[in-house]
């Protein structure tokens, strides 16, 4: 089994950022909660201007864990229709490259 990484971007529209964050927290905490799960990090687009502004990345010890923590319960959190105001791209991956300044190399990232 290889880690994976699961990448979703965002379209909020400014002003609805508590609304996206509060469905968002939902559904965060139920995968939080999954085998396989290994860590997340919700990123913030520093340009307010930017399409997409939120951007989740988390790590995940297999594909299969992964497609697993998709059941019934995810399908209802992400069925709300709430949801509709804002576009996603997700999307898994496997690390390509990795590269570390001289400093981090023995560094846990």
């Amino acid at each position: 089994m290889a880690d994976v990484v699961f990448i979703n971007c965002f379209e909020v529209p400014p002003g609805r950022e508590a609304a996206f964050l509060a469905l968002w927290t939902q559904i965060d905490d139920f995968m939080c909660a999954q085998p396989g799960f290994r860590w997340r990090r919700l990123h913030l687009s520093l340009n307010p201007d930017a399409r997409l502004r939120y951007v989740n990345v988390a790590g995940w010890e297999s594909a299969e864990q992964f497609d697993a923590a998709h059941g019934e319960e995810f399908r209802r959190l992400q069925g709300q229709p709430e949801w509709l105001e804002f576009p996603a791209l997700p999307s898994l991956y496997t690390v390509e490259q990795e590269t570390r300044a001289p400093s981090l190399v023995d560094v846990d990232v």
